[in-house]
């Protein structure tokens, strides 16, 4: 498979397989709302025009709190991505105690929305899964 970066700022890589229509964001460093909304738009912005079927979203490396998100997430931006085709997300976390904490509210948010959501500790196997489960189903 392709992926192709698509967008980079200093919070994220965003890369995209257009044959699977499969996302992988890579966050890391500390979160700033300003550039979180950057990706959020490129993503939304990609899930409308190409279809986003599902995501891998590593948060390992990302540090702080994007909670404020949370309740766009759950009202606008994965409406907007469901409608647009997106059913399953690996989310890849490490030990830190915040981002544990908030991968589990983004996977009930998801679980209430009928998103496949399983969490990983290493995006290869996160990646790998993913792959399987939007091949089987394409």
């Amino acid at each position: 498979m392709n992926n192709h970066l698509i967008f980079s700022n200093k919070m994220a890589d965003i890369y995209y397989e257009p044959e699977l229509k499969m996302m992988i964001t890579i966050y890391h460093g500390i979160v700033e709302y300003d550039l979180l909304e950057e990706v959020i738009d490129l993503i939304n912005n990609t899930a409308i025009s190409n279809g986003i079927n599902g995501s891998v979203a590593d948060v390992s490396e990302l540090r702080g709190s994007y909670h404020k998100m949370l309740g766009y997430m759950k009202e606008i931006g994965l409406p907007l991505l469901i409608e647009n085709g997106y059913r399953v997300q690996a989310q890849i976390i490490s030990d830190d105690l915040i981002m544990r904490n908030l991968s589990e509210k983004v996977g009930e948010i998801m679980k209430s929305l009928g998103v496949n959501f399983v969490t990983f500790t290493n995006r290869k196997e996160g990646e790998d899964w993913l792959r399987s489960v939007l091949s089987e189903s394409s």
